[in-house]
């Protein structure tokens, strides 16, 4: 219906371009026959042949074929030039649809956010958007980009806003956490840059996740403290066993002088005691901030979970009850003490942040040994047959909700962001667990608590007997030791427990001045016990000079903490022991003795 009446206008238009063209051809015309007619009057017997094609042109019937060729032929030309343009006009309005199309799917799939804004207030916003901020495309929201936006980070927003208005064209780079209508957070990188949007000026904003970047940077800022806290930790460890060698020392020496019923026995075994306790104290926070190499080794639970309850105990809000249900008598596993250590205090913590709203918290530990048949019906949930040691931890706490249940194993899964939890507690519960070939099950009723069961295969060793050889009294051996220690307190402690126990001692108080006594006489002592960490000369370069003078001489090492040193460091050095700080004295004595009696009897 379109194009007939489109040519009906280009005809009507030829038409008129016609009329235009003879209405004033008609006057010239008419002037025409005027002159004609006055040439006549002058030479009225004269007729010519031009006379003749004159009045021919003016005839009328020649006007009008005149006419309408020129009308068809304007018409043809019109309709020509219509076609192309709306052949032209076509081609130009599907590129332009198609053009429509690509930058649609472009914008619409990229893999940043992309928003209009006009006043922090979206104009426009791409799928993208939507998606990451966990909203419906149906639904309607707010177009305030300030309803969005984390509350301590809305200051960033509003700065960062007016610099782009004020920038003169430049974009704007910054970094704000969002809040989802779940009301977890998303952390964003957004970039404005300043457009022009129907003839207003507006923002053109990038938004792209950087979450799992953050998290990235959060772990790694989290082992970088933990670097720093291990380092600050190894130095404190260091100086805290020296300090306690002194006390245990101390109250190891007036212990010798006292008798059973003597005043304040009771008290020195008090102090004792309390320095062993310290000991242990400090030797679980190097295990928590500092790397470890796995030693499996043949373990009982008891001692393990036993020193972690009595961290727990100062650890753990006063008002949260510990109850220990440790059987007797229980069986060997194989693993290594520090992951066993770990796993158990992960456990205890998740207990404890899920009692932090109860009104009488509980934490119930108990360890028991268990066997289970082929018709167990926990063996067909994963567990395998046979015999347990196991572990398990109880809370009365908030529960597990029954949408989480099957995620709590996972990587970087937790329900404690905002507290600081990295998800990566139970996951590497159960890796270690399944490293010694264990199983992990867990029970949950939300508002009622939690149990965590983890079930340890028995180890059977075969039983080796041992004759045991026969203890000499120290009272019946001779020897002479070079004491070193830079700790003037602790060489005179030793000086005291080992002469009362019939050694003959030489202190020095540096590495240097023990190696100019024993360059001195070399043959004299039967054994050497050092320190390792001491200035100018340390225990490892003594050791070294010591050796070159006299190979083989027997040399026990004494330290603190060391990052650098350790048992395998000692053995290859050919170090025949090596004792950590705080030591007992007595059992410092008995070790030197089995070297002094090899001497001897050499």
């Amino acid at each position: 219906m379109k194009k007939p009446l489109g040519s009906f206008k280009v005809i009507i238009f030829g038409i008129l371009l016609n009329l235009i063209f003879f209405g004033a051809l008609i006057p010239i015309t008419w002037s025409a026959d005027i002159v004609a007619a006055k040439a006549n009057d002058a030479f009225r017997n004269e007729t010519t042949d031009i006379d003749d094609m004159f009045s021919y042109i003016y005839n009328p019937v020649f006007i009008a074929f005149l006419f309408c060729g020129i009308s068809l032929i304007t018409a043809l030309m019109i309709a020509r030039w219509s076609k192309n343009a709306r052949v032209r006009m076509k081609k130009q309005k599907t590129m332009f649809k198609k053009s429509m199309e690509k930058l649609r799917l472009l914008v619409e799939n990229s893999d940043d956010g992309i928003l209009i804004v006009k006043k922090l207030k979206f104009l426009y916003a791409n799928k993208k958007v939507y998606d990451m901020m966990g909203l419906s495309h149906t639904a309607d929201v707010s177009d305030n980009l300030v309803d969005f936006i984390h509350p301590d980070d809305l200051g960033i927003v509003l700065e960062n806003y007016e610099k782009s208005i004020l920038s003169r064209g430049e974009e704007i780079n910054f970094e704000v956490r969002i809040l989802k209508p779940d009301k977890s957070t998303l952390w964003v990188h957004n970039r404005f840059v300043p457009s022009i949007w129907d003839e207003e000026p507006v923002n053109l904003v990038f938004m792209r996740d950087i979450t799992a970047k953050k998290k990235l940077e959060r772990d790694l800022h989290h082992a970088q403290r933990l670097e720093a806290i291990g380092a600050l930790s190894g130095g404190i460890a260091h100086e805290f066993n020296n300090i306690l060698t002194s006390i245990i020392g101390n109250a190891e020496v007036a212990l010798m002088d006292l008798d059973d019923f003597d005043y304040g026995k009771k008290e020195f075994e008090r102090i004792q005691e309390s320095g062993y306790r310290a000991s242990g104290l400090v030797r679980q926070i190097l295990t928590i901030t500092r790397e470890h190499t796995l030693e499996t080794e043949p373990l009982y639970l008891s001692p393990v979970i036993k020193e972690a309850l009595k961290l727990l105990r100062s650890t753990l809000p006063t008002n949260i009850k510990i109850v220990e249900k440790i059987d007797k008598g229980l069986d060997l596993i194989r693993a290594d003490s520090i992951q066993i250590y770990q796993v158990f205090m992960n456990l205890c913590t998740n207990a404890k942040q899920a009692m932090e709203a109860v009104e009488s918290p509980c934490l119930e530990v108990e360890l028991k040994n268990e066997s289970f048949g082929d018709d167990d019906p926990r063996v067909s949930n994963g567990l395998k047959p046979g015999s347990y040691v196991t572990i398990s931890v109880k809370d009365n706490g908030t529960g597990i909700a029954l949408d989480v249940e099957n995620k709590i194993f996972e990587p970087y899964f937790s329900t404690n962001e905002n507290k600081g939890g990295t998800g990566l507690g139970l996951t590497t519960t159960l890796g270690i667990v399944k490293q010694f070939e264990g199983f992990i099950s867990f029970q949950t009723q939300v508002g009622k608590g939690t149990c965590f069961v983890i079930y340890f295969p028995v180890y059977k060793k075969e039983k080796v007997f041992v004759k045991k050889q026969e203890e000499i009294p120290l009272s019946q051996i001779e020897g002479k030791i070079l004491f070193v220690d830079d700790e003037k307190e602790i060489t005179m402690i030793a000086k005291k427990m080992f002469e009362n126990l019939g050694f003959s001692v030489t202190t020095a108080n540096s590495g240097r001045e023990a190696l100019q006594y024993f360059t001195m006489s070399p043959d004299f002592f039967d054994v050497l016990i050092t320190d390792l960490a001491m200035p100018e000369m340390t225990g490892e370069l003594l050791v070294k000079e010591v050796t070159k003078i006299r190979p083989g001489f027997p040399v026990v090492m004494c330290t603190g903490h060391s990052d650098t040193f350790d048992k395998n460091s000692a053995k290859a050095l050919g170090v025949v022991e090596y004792v950590s700080k705080p030591y007992n004295l007595k059992e410092l004595s008995v070790v030197a003795s089995k070297y002094i009696n090899k001497v001897i009897a050499a």
